[in-house]
């Protein structure tokens, strides 16, 4: 029996999100976003319940939630999407680690091409970012700290409390993946 054992990367989905979702995609399986039938109509009071439940989830607000396909996806969303706000109020840094995902690295990579300024910080032997790093290469220009909170390959769990507080300290956006 083999045992996996990588769900940083894909997730087994649970039996009763499986059932509640085979629903979605083989009986009720309209777009939300058209109104003209009752598809449509009880897919957008699907999508507005699950919103809800993550709304409550997160105490966040409805506007705050957006589904997206993927991580991919949602990483493009966060990184390229602070790009206007980096050029229009001059924060141009971007701090990240030598070890980030591809999609994390990609839409970095794009915001580089674009004049944008980053430092990728090394780990250490086992595959840590020192907070101190961080730290010391926060500028009064940086726009963004994206860490990992635990790698993919390596299950290595980064020390993402420490980096919140040196965060906090100096109003920088963070993401992790």
């Amino acid at each position: 029996m083999s045992i996996y054992l990588d769900c940083n990367a894909t997730t087994p989905i649970e039996p009763e999100v499986a059932e509640k979702m085979n629903n979605y995609l083989t009986t009720d399986f309209g777009n939300e976003g058209s109104h003209t039938h009752s598809f449509g109509s009880v897919a957008k009071k699907a999508v507005q319940e699950a919103t809800d439940q993550v709304v409550s989830l997160v105490n966040a607000s409805r506007n705050e939630i957006i589904f997206t396909s993927g991580a991919t996806e949602s990483n493009n969303i966060a990184i390229l999407g602070l790009k206007e706000f980096g050029l229009n109020n001059n924060k141009k840094h971007i701090i990240t680690s030598a070890i980030e995902h591809k999609a994390v690295l990609e839409p970095i990579q794009e915001l580089e091409k674009l004049g944008f300024e980053v430092d990728i910080i090394n780990v250490d032997q086992s595959g840590r970012v020192n907070p101190k790093d961080i730290k010391d290469k926060i500028r009064e220009d940086t726009l963004l700290i994206s860490i990992m909170g635990v790698n993919n390959e390596t299950g290595v769990i980064q020390p993402i409390s420490e980096i919140i507080e040196i965060i906090l300290k100096n109003l920088v956006r963070f993401m992790k993946d």
